[in-house]
């Protein structure tokens, strides 16, 4: 029977990437990452820029295996009665974000626009902020004062800036982004976020000016085109104050809750495997470690595995239909 397991991060430099990363043990030594994607599962062609877009088996007698050789060998085993993707990969992209500077203004395809535009992949995602330094900001979506049509005529480049939704970042804050939402990740930000399995981002902006950066292309047209003002589909929530667990999202693609406190732990009463964040403290998950930054897969054979927390841990699964 598989037992939980770990997959080796798959990291991804940016410009405008940090150094918590390294402090997490990502990359001991080195500086500036930007990404460490803990699950993956894409094709090369989805993400381009990145040499194998692929999470592998770290140790055991799996060791180097990919998730989608897993899922592909053992089947429900592993999955549940959760799909593979409509390619045969595994549905979830989840990673650490590390921001020494302001992100790309950027928004990313809905299924309407990927319907009229092969190639293009939806993508959905979710943000739980595991640190930011005093003052930080986080850019979620626009001001609801401003006009659709204002928005749309102020899309290239820096005319968008001010009409963006500035949100303090706090540690413990979770974040929801639709598909065709703008938002920016700003400077001294770190987040835990989980997605669908897509890269495809479309840049209004990219501060390359403020940070003498070079600069990157932008997509102003195809932003046009996909891009939801006031999304209706977005939520913010605090940081839990009270209370040792929380439903953080239900969405179509993914959920996720969030467990805090010194305790053992069940988890949800839901089909299909999970995906263990711990984003503070440490935890065990039968007979696997996790410390600050460790991610583990719990096959859906071994959902009863026995966790022991002492910090906080996001659970993320996916809906059956």
């Amino acid at each position: 029977m598989l037992e939980p397991f770990q997959v080796a991060p798959v990291l991804v430099e940016k410009p405008w990437g940090g150094t918590r990363l390294s402090e997490w043990g990502k990359y001991p030594g080195r500086a500036y990452f930007g990404e460490s994607w803990e699950i993956a599962d894409l094709a090369p062609q989805v993400a381009p820029q990145v040499e194998d877009p692929v999470s592998r088996v770290i140790e055991g007698r799996w060791r180097g295996w990919s998730l989608g050789a897993l899922a592909a060998k053992f089947g429900a085993e592993l999955m549940g009665p959760v799909p593979l993707t409509e390619d045969g990969r595994f549905p979830l992209l989840v990673k650490f974000i590390d921001a020494r500077e302001h992100l790309s203004v950027q928004v990313h395809p809905t299924a309407e626009y990927t319907a009229k535009h092969p190639g293009t992949h939806l993508k959905t995602e979710s943000w739980y902020v595991v640190d930011a330094d005093p003052g930080s900001t986080l850019f979620l979506d626009v001001d609801t004062a401003t006009p659709r049509e204002r928005i749309e005529a102020d899309l290239d480049g820096v005319t968008v800036v001010p009409h963006l939704r500035g949100v303090p970042a706090q540690v413990g804050s979770f974040h929801h982004v639709p598909a065709g939402m703008i938002h920016a990740l700003g400077a001294g930000v770190m987040v835990a976020e989980i997605q669908t399995p897509s890269d495809t981002t479309f840049r209004l902006y990219d501060w390359s000016g403020e940070y003498d950066r070079d600069p990157r292309k932008l997509h102003t047209e195809e932003a046009r085109e996909t891009v939801v003002p006031v999304h209706p589909e977005a939520f913010d929530l605090p940081p839990m104050k009270t209370g040792t667990h929380r439903a953080l999202a239900r969405t179509p693609h993914y959920w996720i809750d969030e467990h805090r406190g010194e305790r053992a732990i069940r988890l949800r009463d839901a089909p299909g495997f999970r995906v263990l964040m711990c984003v503070a403290g440490a935890a065990e998950v039968g007979q696997v470690e996790m410390k600050q930054g460790s991610t583990v897969v719990v096959p859906a054979c071994a959902l009863d595995t026995e966790i022991d927390l002492d910090g906080t841990l996001l659970e993320i699964g996916v809906p059956v239909a």
